[in-house]
């Protein structure tokens, strides 16, 4: 059986308005007897809840003084006691004061289950904050706020399933642990937030960039175009020009195409692209050797 406060909320307010107004309306007889059996069930069941040591006192008081007037009033039925004028006058009084205290548990109980209710959306709300926030700091990085290397994996998966293809740059940064000795690490991590901003202004609509290193950084180009890729190489050199003289630094650029087959294992396309950004490393190609200094 369900406590009396898992009922839905106007079916509890309809039981108590009931109760309330069936203590003032005259009755006789049978009706009468049901009205205040059916009521002390009412309280004793108001029992069952949960209400704490301070309402479980005045619930024991409502039961209480509403049985004192079932009592007297059923007295007053016997012919000996019918003209006492102490159970004549005192049923209706002690019955009313009972469901007077039992509504009055019934709006507390009401009140507590809004608050309970209230609390309740508090938490899921809070909950669902915090899941985002857990969300945002599995699939994204921190210093940079491009997304990390399980978000790329992630991609790879959703790439596969729709069959897209494109191509993929490795990109490293030559000679970073040099900034980092020669201008302190905090600076090294604002070159890194400059290196990302500057390859997310720079890559065609539709790229998906990712930090999946220290001075690791991957781009996924929505186009297959050699012509384009190429496009984007120098214009990302140009771009980074300025910069890469400031701090004697380079980029190296492994590029790889990928599609449905090779996504299967994230693992060897990174291998993949990683070794081709180290031939370049080691000797630059003439798409690439123009914009060094």
């Amino acid at each position: 059986m369900n406590k009396v406060s898992q009922l839905p909320t106007r079916l509890t307010v309809v039981v108590c308005i009931g109760v309330l107004i069936s203590a003032f309306v005259p009755s006789s007889g049978m009706l009468e007897v049901m009205t205040s059996i059916m009521t002390l069930v009412l309280i004793i069941i108001l029992l069952r809840e949960d209400f704490g040591r301070e309402m479980k006192g005045w619930l024991m008081l409502a039961l209480g003084t509403y049985a004192i007037g079932v009592i007297a009033d059923l007295l007053d039925e016997v012919p000996e006691l019918n003209d006492h004028w102490l159970i004549e006058n005192s049923d209706d009084v002690f019955m009313h004061i009972g469901v007077f205290l039992m509504c009055l548990c019934f709006i507390k109980m009401l009140q507590q289950r809004q608050n309970l209710i209230a609390n309740l959306n508090a938490q899921i709300k809070k909950s669902h904050r915090l899941e985002e926030e857990l969300s945002k700091h599995a699939f994204q990085d921190d210093l940079t706020q491009l997304e990390n290397r399980r978000a790329l994996f992630r991609r790879f998966d959703a790439i596969a399933i729709q069959l897209q293809r494109g191509v993929l740059a490795y990109i490293d940064i030559d000679n970073f642990k040099k900034v980092n000795d020669r201008f302190g690490h905090k600076r090294g991590d604002e070159l890194l937030i400059e290196v990302a901003a500057m390859l997310s202004s720079t890559s065609p609509e539709g790229s998906n960039i990712y930090r999946i290193g220290g001075d690791e950084f991957v781009v996924l180009l929505p186009t297959d175009n050699n012509e384009a890729t190429h496009q984007w190489v120098e214009h990302l050199y140009q771009s980074t020009k300025m910069m890469r003289q400031s701090f004697d630094i380079d980029l190296s650029i492994g590029i790889v195409p990928y599609h449905a087959g090779n996504l299967s294992d994230p693992d060897s396309i990174l291998a993949h692209a990683d070794k081709e950004m180290y031939k370049t490393k080691s000797s630059k190609n003439p798409a690439i050797a123009q914009h060094l200094v």
